[in-house]
């Protein structure tokens, strides 16, 4: 099996991390990241004269749904959280302190560093806020003296009536009339609320990661192009159905949970790509700076047909720059504290 093993989890006992996972998030980010990007190829197909040309165009410009991808991630943050921690935790506000570290020092250097131009990662950091709120309600729902799967039962009942109330207000929750911080609040945690689902399967996947068959290359292959289909007819039905991803994306979420639970159980048998592992080493840095750096980058140069792909690997560099010098460094200083205030050595 390809696992790799970890010195000391939350609980203070050895645990596997399960190679394959850095991949898929390095994935997930560069999608996030390409959907955000303005494709200026997109836009210069879209006005060929041949009806094929400008047809894919059309195709070009809605393949990168980032919603989708960052769906995936809750899934998978679910996944990673439980793992080390499924036979509870011993220290919670080791737990909490280690969880808020890692991802808050990252995340305010970038916000002031956003601050400077109108803050652009506000378009990815909605979803940080979410993990933010999973991350302190994890340790109650532990303790819930039930399995997970009726947990996210439950989870899903609960968000149906959410958005039963949503469309009772005319899709629009801003009819409450709150007012400024107090409706951005309220609008935000009904929308972590919604997707908290999403993230319970991740959960679940860990419930049942070590009685997972190994997918034949067929079925992974199928789940990916279905994946893939899938993610991108939401991101259509979204602007021109008006389909809302609060609606579509706990749906799709459950195919994400079969192709992940897929991919888990497939790299415990084959060996990921050594390349695509390292890159998701800096996912989350490339999540949080893209926006930013193409906003810094537009001020500079005028992003063309030719000069895009040496955007993206602007972006990739200062990505990595940033997770060397800010995310690294958060993340042993978490693990500092955590080892300073966890009861078991």
């Amino acid at each position: 099996m390809f696992l790799k093993e970890e010195t000391k989890s939350e609980n203070k006992t050895t645990y596997n991390w399960f190679y394959g996972i850095n991949s898929i998030r390095f994935i997930l980010a560069f999608i996030v990241m390409l959907g955000h990007s303005n494709l200026v190829y997109a836009v210069y197909l879209k006005h060929a004269h041949y009806l094929p040309i400008k047809l894919f165009g059309v195709l070009l410009s809605n393949a990168f749904n980032g919603t989708s991808a960052v769906i995936a991630f809750f899934i998978i943050s679910g996944f990673v959280i439980h793992y080390p921690n499924k036979n509870g935790i011993v220290a919670i506000k080791a737990f909490w302190l280690r969880r808020y570290v890692r991802i808050l020092i990252p995340l305010i250097v970038i916000i002031i560093i956003g601050s400077f131009y109108n803050h652009p990662e506000n378009k990815v950091v909605w979803s940080l806020y979410c993990e933010l709120l999973y991350y302190a309600i994890y340790p109650f729902l532990l303790s819930i003296k039930t399995t997970w799967k009726i947990k996210v039962i439950a989870a899903y009942v609960f968000v149906g009536l959410i958005l039963v109330i949503f469309i009772f207000y005319g899709n629009n929750l801003n009819n409450l009339h709150l007012g400024g911080f107090i409706q951005r609040l309220f609008n935000q945690l009904v929308l972590c609320f919604v997707f908290l689902p999403c993230w319970l399967l991740g959960v679940l996947i860990t419930e049942n990661v070590h009685h997972l068959k190994e997918p034949s290359t067929n079925l992974i292959i199928f789940y990916r192009i279905s994946v893939y289909t899938l993610s991108v007819f939401c991101g259509y039905a979204n602007f021109h159905l008006k389909l809302s991803y609060s609606i579509s994306m706990i749906i799709f979420a459950l195919l994400l949970y079969k192709w992940l639970s897929a991919e888990i159980a497939h790299f415990q048998k084959n060996k990921p790509n050594k390349l695509l592992e390292k890159f998701g080493e800096f996912s989350y840095s490339l999540y949080l700076c893209h926006q930013t750096i193409f906003i810094i980058s537009g001020v500079l140069f005028t992003v063309n047909f030719y000069n895009y792909p040496i955007l993206i690997l602007i972006t990739l560099g200062i990505s990595y720059l940033y997770y060397r010098l800010i995310e690294k460094p958060s993340h042993l200083l978490a693990r500092k504290i955590y080892t300073q205030l966890s009861p078991i050595q």
